[in-house]
C-alpha cells in the first residue's frame, strides 16, 4: 500500500468512527439500553434459551411480559432488590430447595463484585432467578402429575397480577416479604425446616457411625457392635444421657434408646436390633437429609388442606380427623400393597353405609377371586358370596363353568353379603371416585398391630372406623350406641352426611412431633428417590404451569 493510499484509508476509518460517535450522541442513552435489552429478549425468544455466565436462561413468556410492561427498561437498578434476592436464595437453600436453580453463585458474584456482566445480561439473569424462585415457592419445582397419576390437588392463590408484583418488588423492595407469603403456613413446614437444619448439622459434624452386620442384638449382650449401637444412638439423640459412653453392654438405658429409635422409624418397638432396625440405623445421614427435602417439596405442592378434613397418611398407615385445626381422631390404618398402591388424591365424603355388601372389583376378581374359586369349590359359600347377572338376577354357582375364567370375559357379578366376615367389615365411608377407593372396616383386625401395614388392594382399612363414623355424622342421634344398633340389625343402611367432608389421601415419609422429634417412615411405594432426583436435576422450562396461576404479593 502506497503512502498516499494509506493516508486516504486512515482518513476514511477516522471519519467513520467520528460519524458513528456523532450518531450515538444524537440518540438518547435510554433508547440505546432499551434497544439492546429488547434485542437480547428477541434473541431469547428466537432461540428458546440463552447462556449467561454459565447459566441457562429459558424463554418464558412471563419474562417477556415483565420487560414489555416497562418498555424494555432495565429493572434491577435498586441495590436493595439485589440484596433481597441473594438473601431469598440462601433462605430457599435452608428450606431444602436447590440454590443452583436460582443462579446463586452468579447472584453472589454480582453482589460482591467478583462477577462482571453486561448490564442487560445482568438484568435478565436476576429476573430469571426471581421468576423461578417465586414459581417454586408457589407451586413447587416438580410437577407432581409427572410422578403421581392420580394427583388432583390444586393450589389456588389470590388473584394478584404476578407481573405487577414482580415489577414492584424489584423496583421498591419487598422480595423477602412477598415470598414469605407464598410459603406453606402449616406447622409441619416450619418443623421440617428445623429438622433439615438439625440433620445438616449432624452431617457437617461427620454424620453417625454404622453398626456392623451380624446376628440380632438383644438386651444383656455385650461386644463391639453394642458399643457401635451406643455411639450411633448418641449422635441422633435417642440416647440422651449416658453415664457409660464407652460401655459395650446392652443395658436398660440403651434398650430404652433403641425403643425410641424404633418408634421414630415406625418399626416394631421391641428394643431388639434385628434386620429392619439394623438397616434403619445404617441409613446414611445424607439419605435422611434428602428424605426431609422431598417432604418439604411435598409441602410446597400441597398447601390446600383445610382445617376441617379427614387426612389419610398413606406412608404412615394412619387416618386422622381434624376439626378447626384440632385433631380429634388418630387411627391406625391398612393401605394398599405396593403393587396395588393406594392413590394420592382429594375428594369429599358424602355418605356412610352400614352392613355393606361388597362387589368384587375387576382387578381383584381376575387376579384373586376367580383363581381361588377354581382351587376351592366351597370358596363362594365360605365367603358368603352370591353370583349375579348384570341385571341383578341370582345365579346358581353350580351352573357356571368356572374353568373358563379368567381367560374369558366374566359375564357375572360376585357380591359378598353383609356379615362379620365381609371384606368391608361392618361399615364403609364413601367418597365416590374413579379409583373405587374408600375407607372401611375389616375383619382382619389383627393386622393393625403390624408396623408395616400394606395389606389391602388399594382401599383404606381403619382401625377406629366406628369413632370416625360418629365424628363424620356429627349428630347427637348418631352416637356409638345408635351406630351399634344399626349394625346389629344386619341390614344394609345408607346415611348421608349433613355436609360433605373433605378427604385428602397424602404421602408423607417424614413427620415432626411437637417437641421437635423427627420421625422417618419406610416409603412403602418407593416414591422418595425419583422425587429427590427431580429436585437435583437442572431446571427445565415449564411456562404453562407458571402462567395458569396467579401469584401472591
Amino acid at each position: 500500500m502506497t503512502t498516499s493510499v494509506y493516508r486516504r484509508y486512515s482518513h476514511d476509518i477516522r471519519l467513520i468512527h467520528v460519524l458513528c460517535l456523532c450518531t450515538a450522541l444524537l440518540l438518547p442513552l435510554p433508547a440505546l439500553a432499551q434497544q439492546s435489552l429488547q434485542s437480547l429478549l428477541a434473541q431469547l425468544a428466537e432461540q428458546g434459551q440463552l447462556e449467561i455466565a454459565g447459566e441457562t436462561i429459558y424463554d418464558l413468556s412471563i419474562t417477556q411480559k415483565f420487560y414489555a410492561g416497562q418498555g424494555y427498561a432495565a429493572a434491577w437498578t435498586n441495590p436493595i432488590a439485589l440484596n433481597e434476592l441473594s438473601a431469598a436464595i440462601y433462605e430457599a437453600e435452608r428450606e431444602g430447595m436447590n440454590p443452583d436453580d436460582y443462579h446463586q453463585r452468579q447472584v453472589q458474584g454480582l453482589l460482591d463484585g467478583t462477577l462482571a456482566l453486561d448490564d442487560n445480561a445482568r438484568d435478565l439473569l436476576l429476573t430469571d432467578a426471581l421468576m423461578r424462585l417465586t414459581y417454586h415457592y408457589a407451586f413447587g419445582k416438580v410437577d407432581p402429575r409427572d410422578y403421581v397419576s392420580s394427583w388432583n390437588f390444586d393450589r389456588k392463590l389470590p388473584q394478584v397480577d404476578p407481573l405487577e408484583w414482580s415489577q414492584r418488588v424489584v423496583k421498591d423492595g419487598g422480595i423477602l416479604a412477598g415470598l414469605e407469603q407464598l410459603k406453606p403456613t402449616s406447622p409441619l413446614y416450619k418443623q421440617l425446616v428445623s429438622a433439615l437444619a438439625k440433620y445438616r448439622g449432624i452431617a457437617a459434624a461427620g454424620g453417625w457411625p454404622t453398626v456392623d452386620p451380624g446376628p440380632t442384638l438383644r438386651p444383656g449382650e455385650s461386644g463391639p457392635r453394642v458399643l457401635q449401637l451406643r455411639r450411633r444412638l448418641l449422635v441422633d439423640g435417642d440416647l440422651t444421657t449416658d453415664e457409660n459412653p464407652e460401655s459395650s453392654l446392652f443395658d436398660e438405658n440403651l434398650e430404652r434408646a433403641t425403643v425410641r429409635f424404633q418408634r421414630r422409624h415406625h418399626l416394631d418397638a421391641d428394643g431388639i436390633v434385628g434386620k429392619k432396625t439394623l438397616a434403619a440405623l445404617n441409613v446414611p445421614v445424607a439419605q435422611r437429609i434428602g428424605q426431609i427435602r422431598v417432604n418439604l417439596e411435598r409441602s410446597r405442592v400441597l398447601q390446600d388442606i383445610p382445617d376441617t378434613a379427614v387426612v389419610v397418611d398413606i406412608a404412615g398407615f394412619e387416618v386422622s380427623f381434624f376439626r378447626s385445626g384440632k385433631r380429634l381422631l388418630r387411627s391406625r390404618a391398612q393401605v394398599g400393597r405396593p403393587y396395588r398402591s393406594t392413590p394420592t388424591f382429594r375428594d369429599r365424603i358424602t355418605y356412610i353405609e352400614f352392613n355393606p355388601t361388597w362387589t368384587v372389583p375387576p382387578t381383584i376378581l381376575k387376579k384373586d377371586t376367580l383363581p381361588a374359586i377354581k382351587r376351592d369349590p366351597a370358596y363362594l359359600q365360605n365367603k358368603n358370596m352370591q353370583v349375579l347377572t348384570r341385571d341383578g338376577t341370582v345365579v346358581d354357582p353350580a351352573t357356571v363353568d368356572w374353568q373358563l375364567y379368567p381367560q374369558r370375559g366374566f359375564p357375572y357379578i360376585l357380591r359378598q353379603q353383609p356379615g362379620p366376615n365381609n371384606s368391608l367389615g361392618r361399615l364403609k365411608v364413601m367418597f365416590p371416585n374413579e379409583h373405587m377407593v374408600y375407607l372401611h372396616d375389616t375383619p382382619s383386625r389383627d393386622l393393625f398391630s403390624r408396623s408395616e401395614r400394606t395389606f389391602s388392594s388399594g382401599c383404606i382399612r381403619v382401625e377406629e372406623i366406628m369413632e370416625l363414623a360418629e365424628l363424620l355424622l356429627d349428630d347427637p342421634e348418631w352416637d356409638q350406641a345408635a351406630i351399634a344398633k344399626v349394625i346389629g340389625a344386619k341390614k344394609t343402611k345408607r346415611v348421608s352426611l349433613r355436609e360433605s367432608m373433605p378427604i385428602y389421601l397424602v404421602y408423607w415419609t417424614v413427620a415432626v412431633q411437637d417437641d421437635g422429634t423427627v420421625d422417618f417412615k419406610s416409603d412403602p411405594y418407593q416414591r422418595d428417590a425419583p422425587l429427590l432426583a427431580a429436585l437435583e436435576r437442572p431446571l427445565k422450562p415449564d411456562s404453562a404451569r407458571i402462567e395458569q396461576h396467579k401469584l401472591e404479593p
